[in-house]
């Protein structure tokens, strides 16, 4: 009897050893899944984030801010206007 007893134990770790193995493949398949399915999901969230980012850009007025210029809307001035207004206060006594 313990001649059949240690071909059936045999048999028994050779497939306990087959689904061992098995289940190192399954596990790695899931595992490659895993790393596709979180690289897909970081992909949308990094676009997700771009578009938002680009819509508040959108959505904020640019401030330019520049010295010694017109806006403009102004119309242009004449160079010597400020001559003329310096005339005009001399004469009204200012």
């Amino acid at each position: 009897m313990g001649l059949f007893q240690h071909f059936s134990t045999k048999r028994k770790l050779e497939e306990v050893e087959t689904q061992l193995a098995a289940l190192k493949r399954d596990w790695q398949g899931v595992l490659q899944e895993w790393d596709a399915c979180q690289a897909r999901v970081s992909k949308v969230l990094r676009r997700i984030a771009r578009a938002e980012q680009a819509r508040d850009q959108a959505e904020t007025p640019e401030i330019v801010t520049t010295q010694g210029t017109l806006p403009l809307t102004a119309p242009g001035t004449s160079p010597d206007r400020m001559n003329k207004i310096r005339e005009q206060l001399a004469a009204k006594g200012r």
